[in-house]
């Protein structure tokens, strides 16, 4: 029976090796190239966080930020260096997902949706 470090190194190195995760290098390397739509990826990013931050807090002005949130979204949508790098992204992040998932069960944790809903039960 291989030890679980073994095995590990070898779902990493097959992780590493995915067609998802070639096509993610492949196009953060392009986007990386393009000083403008990667600063404009970053101020979304930004202000996803603060919006996340804000809900929080109980922020009344939540809805503004929301809007706000989505017409740039629909502008940084616009660019094919920010939209193939954020499909890249997101294939990539739900493989990984699935394995964290698979090894969560196999070890019965919780998934992050069980933790939050717990979380969210006991107010």
């Amino acid at each position: 029976m291989m030890k679980p470090v073994e095995l590990a190194k070898q779902l990493a190195k097959s992780l590493a090796e995915s067609e998802e995760y070639q096509n993610y290098k492949k196009f953060k390397g392009i986007l990386d190239g393009h000083e403008a739509a990667k600063t404009m990826l970053e101020d979304f990013r930004k202000k996803q966080w603060e919006l996340e931050r804000k809900k929080l807090n109980g922020d009344k002005l939540v809805g503004l930020y929301e809007e706000e949130l989505r017409k740039l979204s629909e502008v940084i949508g616009l660019s094919p260096y920010i939209r193939d790098y954020l499909m890249a992204e997101y294939h990539f992040a739900q493989i990984f997902s699935e394995v964290q998932r698979i090894i969560g069960e196999a070890v019965n944790l919780p998934s992050p949706d069980e933790v939050f809903k717990e979380g969210n039960n006991r107010q």
